[in-house]
């Protein structure tokens, strides 16, 4: 097994070279040579940085469930773990003059991007934090008498390769203490770039800069004068520099470059790694985990199963599997049965996606002459009746990955780049269709006499297939976006799909075509396009189309607010699709009585024993029926005889909040059957998440917790019941090559953003040549992290935002979370000592500290003596203590501090430790912030913080809405804000202006409309507001909402939908949405934020006093702005119309 050559996070001592490669740490010899490991813990590690003596190396990776700071010695012995702060963020980024590891984190934050930097000492005793603020790096300078400069670079929303030639707020920036006074100023601010990764060399500061467009090492004097450049990369990026004082190293397409003085040209080290790569080995397919669909076939007694991209034919009791499609290198989707004996899916064989038939139990290939007739791997015996078991690496061919079309290297192709026709793949009985032009598929479905299959794309195309011709024809196209749901007519001859009208996918419209060769009337319209119209089915007889519909309106009143909403809006629906056909619920001439089966062949029309399915176009939306069930929220529904499934779920909160329990699972879906003779629901299935009917319509098979069940349709089984069968998954065994599978996945996210990035021209990239560029570093990667680096830097070339890549969580295997007491936990010469207890808020059940729970009667000053009757060590404390301790109960042995009524006394306590303390820290930062408003307006002024724009922080914004709206004056503080989608509605609430009160007697006051801030408004934001924050800023601008005070924002307004996933699960995103917004700011929000009306920085300094000067001048402002707009306030209880009447007057005959 060869070796990878993919190194990242370098670092030099001396002779040596330290670095991170295939998810370890390695040693090298600095002029070059074989490689040594330091770790063998197959977890993504970063940043391994050489002590000052040479002796220790520290790095960071995981250990259980988040990345720790750990320490080794430079042979790899003694390793110790020296962090316990269980936070994704927890960065080494280098050491101290005095030998402590410089370790970043946002522990005990209340912004998870706030990372801060603690000197840990090696021993793992108490940590320092480095009153600096947030930071990523930090470099000290030479020390010169009394004097210490420092050089710190910015918190950054990602590395600069990851998003290449960014200007926006979060863009790098370096700020410098000369003389170690503690004052900050901004260094190089001219440079319009990112800068990173501060050195100190030979009394210059060097860094890392892109503002020339391109990712390179430069450096300047200590006052930002004379800047130079050492490197000259224009094709990849300069990555992760550092330094031993001396040299500077860094890493570049995955490959070591030394500098040895900001005098001499860069050279790359010659470094091979000393062992096989064991991350490279093929390995065993989890099926479970990377588990997509399971479909059943015609009979129910056998599904389609797709598991990393790979199909397979799966028996339900018993019985081997079969392989359908596993060609290394090569991803299959949406497999579907068709006919008996044939699958149909979606392939990317050399690159282009295709439509693939695979004839399941066809022959074997007869071995070519001169090859071996015996397979390369032992196949089990079998029983001569049941289908032998096929060993993939005997029946599937092992092609390198191929370029995408439009760059194809391939001899074989035309001039025009077009691939071959016929796959790669030698798998006996496979066809391969091409589509016309690049494209992919957004479901297939097969009709029920296995001749035609319908292809939708994600670009609006409804197609049919001719099985036996491999004939595609067009049936509909729309440009609103893809079609995602179609279903055949039982006679095969009618296709039924819901079509997109609107591009954002809030309304769908029922369509029906006849797609037979004989043609047919074109495309009916069963419903309007009004509404949003899914699920579509027919019943098994013909009669009836089926489908679910957004079209009940009987809204909710909103508890917390004025405010309607509709929030099971969901009924289903029948149509009559023959004039001539009753509702099965309306009123008949002799009563309800039970309907005779069809007998078989009495519809001339139609195969034997399926009736013709007859369509009268003439008012055929007039014949929708509702079905007599409540609205609610359904999906998924299907027809079988005399029934209707769908799925239903509860209406439930997003965050999860308002469970019993926060621990408690997602609500579940529930499958549910329709009666539609006796109009009785039934739950066939209390818990799962998909379906798929079998093609007779009596079995069905379902997906759960990565379990896969069939059970029949006609009523409810139990588990243990004989017609209920667990397929048994590890039965398909297979293994995956990870060079092949990185290598497709690599190819995928490219034609993702190929077709799918908001320019069609790619905003003048040359994207085929940057695949050229890219691609040929997959045959050096050593891990799926390394693939994640890539992937990346891929992504980073579109120089767009939201072009992310989300691989699954790494965790140790049965791992579980950092358990944490929701307070600060401090070492004093007495022990370990409670101080500061997190208040809370007793409306976010995730602010809860576990030493303010009822019994606990902790108190500041109280030493936690033991955990779980081991005493806690007086050096690391009660974090080793309280590893994987989240969620469970634990026993605290409690010694009361001088300050309770009986000091000393020791006593036991238990508590259950918190994962996450971020929103109880966030909660007292918010809390802490509208104290500092009250006091500095006399309890005039209001404060609301939005953390993001999606559910939390709708929530957040209300929590609080009623009472700071009725101050005198108000501030919007979206700092830090995440972003999400509901800008529109909170610039509508925050935008109100007071235009009526209402009064009434012994009453206060109201506004019209509702929570109408009553004064004037300020908006704070900073670098960290992006997306929807970027878009609430600009709003609150255009709109006049108040002046705007901080810093220029994040700059990222490109949206995404979070379609797409890889084969492994990995959420790789296009940016798809672009935004403009009126009054001339058009495009220029992307890539650059929103310019505040009032720009306040927040320097580091501020940080270490404790002081918020963007808060502050906020306060300011609304003073002054107070001295010229009032506060609107209700009307005096005078001057209104009088209601007594006035005195008779005399008769009108008698005037005059």
């Amino acid at each position: 097994m060869t070796s990878s050559s993919y190194f990242r996070y370098p670092h030099v001592h001396a002779e040596l070279v330290t670095f991170v490669a295939e998810d370890d740490v390695w040693v090298a010899p600095l002029q070059g040579g074989r490689a040594w490991r330091i770790s063998s813990l197959g977890l993504p590690a970063r940043n391994p940085r050489f002590s000052p003596d040479g002796g220790h190396i520290a790095w960071s990776v995981v250990q259980g469930s988040a990345p720790e700071a750990v320490v080794a010695a430079v042979d790899g012995g003694g390793f110790r773990q020296l962090t316990y702060w269980g936070h994704a963020s927890t960065r080494v980024k280098g050491f101290t003059s005095g030998g402590d590891v410089i370790v970043t984190s946002a522990h005990q934050r209340e912004e998870s991007r706030h990372t801060w930097a603690h000197a840990v000492p090696l021993d793992g005793s108490v940590a320092e934090v480095l009153k600096f603020g947030p930071v990523d790096s930090i470099a000290f300078g030479p020390v010169v008498g009394d004097e210490r400069p420092v050089v710190i670079g910015s918190v950054l929303s990602r590395e600069p390769a990851w998003w290449k030639r960014y200007r926006g707020g979060t863009a790098g920036k370096l700020w410098i203490d000369r003389d170690g006074s503690g004052e900050f100023q901004r260094l190089a601010v001219e440079l319009d770039g990112s800068l990173t990764d501060p050195m100190w060399i030979g009394g210059r500061i060097a860094f890392l800069s892109d503002h020339e467009g391109y990712g390179n090492l430069y450096s300047v004097a200590p006052d930002g004068s004379g800047l130079r450049r050492h490197t000259d990369h224009e094709e990849f990026y300069v990555r992760h520099a550092s330094t031993d004082g001396q040299r500077i190293v860094y890493e570049s397409a995955g490959e070591l470059w030394l500098v040895e003085s900001l005098g001499d040209e860069p050279k790359k080290l010659d470094i091979s790694l000393g062992s096989a790569s064991t991350s490279r080995r093929p390995r065993p397919l989890d099926v479970a985990r990377h588990l997509a669909a399971a479909v059943p076939n015609q009979d129910g007694m056998a599904s389609v199963v797709e598991s990393h991209g790979t199909i397979h034919w799966l028996t339900h009791r018993d019985g081997p599997s079969r392989v359908v499609e596993a060609t290394p290198g090569v991803r299959a989707r949406l497999a579907r049965p068709l006919g008996t004996d044939t699958v149909i899916y979606a392939a990317d064989h050399d690159g282009v996606e295709a439509l693939c038939l695979r004839r399941v139990f066809e022959d074997l290939p007869v071995a070519n002459p001169g090859e071996s007739a015996q397979p390369k791997t032992p196949e089990p015996e079998a029983d001569a009746a049941l289908p032998r078991p096929v060993s993939a690496s005997d029946v599937v061919a092992n092609p390198q990955p191929a370029a995408p079309s439009s760059i194809s290297t391939d001899e074989t192709a035309n001039d025009g780049g077009t691939p071959p026709k016929q796959a790669a793949s030698r798998l006996s009985g496979t066809r391969r269709i091409d589509f016309a032009d690049p494209t992919r598929v957004s479901t297939i479905s097969a009709s029920p006499d296995g001749k035609l299959a319908a292809v939708a794309t994600e670009f609006g195309q409804l197609l049919v297939l001719e099985a036996e011709s491999g004939e595609l024809r067009e049936v509909a196209s729309t440009g609103h976006g893809a079609i995602n749901e179609v279903v055949f007519s039982p006679d095969s001859r009618w296709l039924m799909w819901t079509e997109p009208v609107s591009s954002e996918g809030s309304r769908t419209k029922l369509r029906l075509a006849e797609v037979t060769a004989s043609g047919g009337d074109g495309v009916l319209d069963i419903t309007d396009g009004r509404f949003r119209d899914h699920g579509p089915a027919f019943s098994p007889d013909g009669k009836f189309a089926a489908f679910l519909s957004e079209r009940s309106f009987d809204p909710v009143y909103d508890t917390h607010s004025f405010d309607l909403s509709f929030p099971q809006s969901t009924k289903p629906f029948l149509v009559a699709l023959d004039s001539v056909t009753p509702s099965p619920f309306g009123p008949a001439v002799h009563g309800t009585v039970p309907e005779p089966a069809p007998e078989v062949g009495a519809e001339p029309d139609g195969p034997a024993g399926v009736p013709a399915v007859v369509v009268d176009p003439l008012q055929l939306p007039a014949r929708i029926i509702p079905i007599p069930v409540p609205q609610g929220r359904y999906s998924s529904l299907a027809a079988v005889d005399g029934a209707l499934l769908w799925l239903a779920t509860d209406a439930a909160g997003v965050t999860g909040e308002g469970r019993a329990s926060t621990e408690d699972p997602d609500q579940p879906n529930r499958l549910e059957r329709f009666d539609i003779s006796r109009r009785e629901v039934s739950v066939l299935v209390p818990a799962l998440e998909s379906y798929a009917v079998s093609g007779d319509r009596k079995h069905l098979v379902y997906l759960n917790k990565k379990q896969v069940r069939a059970v029949p349709v006609a009523a409810k089984v139990e588990d243990d019941a004989p017609d209920s069968v667990e397929v048994d998954l590890s039965r398909i065994r297979l293994l995956l090559d990870p060079l092949k599978v990185w290598g497709q996945a690599f190819d995928e996210a490219w034609r993702l953003q190929r077709d799918f990035f908001w320019a069609e021209d790619m905003a003048g990239l040359d994207w085929d040549g940057v695949y050229q560029q890219y691609r040929p570093l997959v045959e050096r990667l050593g891990s799926h992290d390394d693939l994640v680096d890539l992937l990346w830097e891929l992504h980073g070339e579109l120089g767009t935002s939201h072009a992310y890549v989300t691989p699954a969580p790494v965790t140790e295997p049965g791992a579980g979370k950092q358990g944490l007491l929701g307070a600060d936990i401090v070492s004093t010469d007495a022990g370990w000592s409670v101080q500061n207890i997190l208040a809370g808020e007793s409306s976010d059940p995730l602010a809860r500290s576990p030493l303010n729970a009822p019994g606990a009667g902790v108190r500041n000053g109280d030493i936690i003596a033991a955990v779980d009757g081991i005493p806690v060590d007086r050096r690391s404390g009660p974090g080793p203590l309280l590893v994987g301790a989240a969620g469970k109960t634990v026993e605290l042995t409690i010694i009361n501090g001088p300050e309770t009524q009986e000091p000393g006394k020791q006593r036991r306590i238990a508590v259950v430790p918190v994962a996450d303390e971020e929103r109880l820290r966030y909660q007292n930062w918010v809390a802490g912030n509208r104290r500092t408003v009250r006091e500095a307006s006399s309890g005039g002024f209001g404060y609301l913080h939005i953390p993001d724009m999606v559910a939390r922080g709708w929530s957040q914004l209300h929590r609080d809405l009623d009472v700071e709206t009725t101050r005198d004056a108000l501030i919007i503080d979206v700092r830090s804000n995440r972003g999400g989608h509901t800008s529109q509605l909170v610039a509508e609430l925050i935008g109100r202006k007071v235009t009526a009160w209402n009064l009434a007697r012994g009453e206060q006051p109201g506004t019209y409309p509702a929570h109408a801030p009553r004064g004037p408004v300020v908006v704070l934001t900073d670098e960290y507001a992006g997306s929807d924050g970027d878009i609430i800023t600009q709003v609150a601008k255009l709109r006049g909402i108040g002046p705007v005070v901080g810093t220029r924002t994040w700059g990222g307004v490109v949206g995404i939908d979070g379609r797409f996933s890889l084969a492994d699960g990995t959420g790789v995103t296009q940016p798809r949405y672009a935004f403009w917004f009126t009054q001339d700011v058009g495009w220029t929000v992307e890539n650059y934020g929103v310019e505040p009306d009032i720009e306040v920085p927040y320097p580091p300094h501020a940080y270490a006093a404790r002081e918020d000067p963007q808060l502050e001048h906020g306060v300011g402002i609304l003073k002054e702005m107070l001295k010229e707009l009032s506060t609107d306030r209700p009307p005096a209880l005078s001057g209104y119309r009088s209601l007594r009447p006035g005195k008779l007057p005399r008769r009108p005959q008698d005037v005059g």
